[in-house]
């Protein structure tokens, strides 16, 4: 009985939190569908594996900036999963001329991410696209950008504003604000990411 007592109106509280929180919800998931993040995951933490990881990061933007510059959102997924071989051979290169013998892996996947201040705007926490680089054991800390909008490829031109709705850039313009806490914990419990 007492426990009903409880229940009831946490869940009746959380309900109309939700409920007043959808447009809000709504408009960081439309976010994410309009994205391409580049994740690269550093073999480990040591200070070697997260100067490669940032090195590679540097040599992969320099070597691939022609395939992603200019083309939709679906033509980069497109370009991405057809140049999975070619990517990882850049990424290969790159390894052997630090005389690295990690192993590299590339993928087109889809991915939670937190929520990411960047100097501009800031991306709200959710499931993106996401071209994913996995140096050995993948298990260091892990470096992101945008490849679509074209954010981290200064060879491109392209702005995050140019594909976004006005409520849309109002929310990752705003800088990080009670309100990503309320998207952070809606798509953490939505994607199990506690």
């Amino acid at each position: 009985m007492k426990i009903s007592k409880i229940f009831l109106p946490v869940f009746m509280a959380l309900t109309l939190v939700i409920s007043l929180a959808q447009p809000l919800i709504t408009t960081a998931e439309n976010i994410s569908e309009k994205v391409l993040r580049l994740h690269i995951l550093a073999n480990s933490d040591t200070t070697y594996d997260q100067n490669l990881k940032l090195g590679m990061k540097n040599y992969l933007l320099e070597n691939t900036a022609d395939l992603f510059c200019g083309k939709t959102l679906k033509e980069n997924i497109e370009i991405a999963n057809d140049s999975i071989d070619e990517i990882e051979e850049i990424c290969k290169e790159y390894l052997a001329s630090q005389k690295s013998n990690y192993s590299v892996s590339a993928e087109v996947t889809k991915e939670f991410f937190e929520t990411r201040v960047y100097d501009d705007f800031t991306l709200p926490s959710g499931v993106y696209n996401s071209l994913k680089i996995t140096i050995g054991q993948g298990s260091g800390h892990n470096w992101w950008c945008i490849i679509f909008p074209s954010v981290c490829l200064s060879a491109c031109t392209e702005s995050i504003s140019d594909y976004l709705t006005e409520d849309e850039m109002e929310l990752v313009s705003s800088g990080y604000t009670p309100k990503f806490k309320i998207i952070e914990i809606y798509e953490k419990v939505k994607n199990k990411q506690f």
